[in-house]
């Protein structure tokens, strides 16, 4: 049993969903992206760097999400929470590169920006889709976040800095649920000693965005007697910068 629970089993979610029945860019989803991520979990460098490159050009597609997106979503968030799968995901030969935990982490934190309300808003306004049209791969991707959500959290205290930071992006991005919401008091310390220190200006500026607007949040939804600090809140954020775990290639 994994961290998350049996119903986040990384191999369970793979061997029950019907690939077949998917698609992902190039086509039908099976057998190639059941495949790949099997790979992600392999230790050997050439199937790794193979299966990251599938999860940004088949699944993830200049921004575009498929209906194998979601399970593919799902298994990351999986395996990153699987005590089993912690050894392939700190393969021997990462070095000084950017942890393959942390491009895994950068992934889902790249999803989630691209299926977030505010780009279903924009795709709205850019296609000219009615306000009630569903957009259901978004819908089911972020469905996830809850059950996807602890495996990230416990990266929290990776040794890595980097990975830590892409940790908090991706619980950013998850924290838009509101099924979340209650998490947002302890990442408000994080986010202020940990994103907003970040030589990242990218992530100063997402947790500085996301500390204002929690704080919005909170002082409409809580009693005033509570606050919590709002050190380094108020800087607008431009989102378009969502490629923002690290400044280099997912791979």
């Amino acid at each position: 049993m994994d961290m998350n629970g049996d119903k986040l089993n990384p191999c369970a979610i793979i061997d029950l969903t019907d690939w077949a029945e998917l698609e992902n860019a190039d086509g039908s989803a099976f057998p190639v992206t059941p495949t790949k991520l099997h790979d992600l979990a392999s230790g050997d460098f050439s199937k790794v760097t193979s299966s990251l490159n599938h999860l940004y050009d088949a699944l993830l597609n200049d921004g575009v999400v498929y209906s194998a997106t979601a399970p593919a979503f799902r298994y990351v968030a999986a395996l990153l929470g699987d005590r089993e799968s912690r050894a392939a995901l700190t393969p021997s030969w990462d070095g000084g590169k950017f942890p393959l935990r942390g491009k895994i982490l950068s992934w889902l934190a790249d999803v989630a920006f691209d299926v977030s309300i505010e780009q279903e808003q924009c795709i709205r306004e850019w296609g000219a889709y009615s306000p009630t049209e569903p957009f259901p791969d978004f819908l089911n991707i972020r469905s996830i976040y809850p059950e996807a959500y602890p495996g990230v959290a416990s990266y929290f205290d990776d040794s890595d800095p980097r990975v830590v930071e892409a940790a908090l992006v991706a619980a950013v991005r998850f924290l838009e649920s509101p099924a979340l919401a209650m998490h947002r008091r302890r990442l408000t310390s994080l986010l202020e000693n940990v994103l907003a220190q970040s030589s990242s200006e990218r992530h100063r500026s997402l947790a500085s965005e996301a500390l204002a607007s929690w704080e919005q949040g909170r002082m409409l939804m809580e009693p005033l007697t509570d606050p919590l600090p709002s050190d380094g809140c108020g800087k607008d954020y431009n989102s378009h910068g969502k490629r923002g775990s690290v400044d280099e290639p997912p791979f």
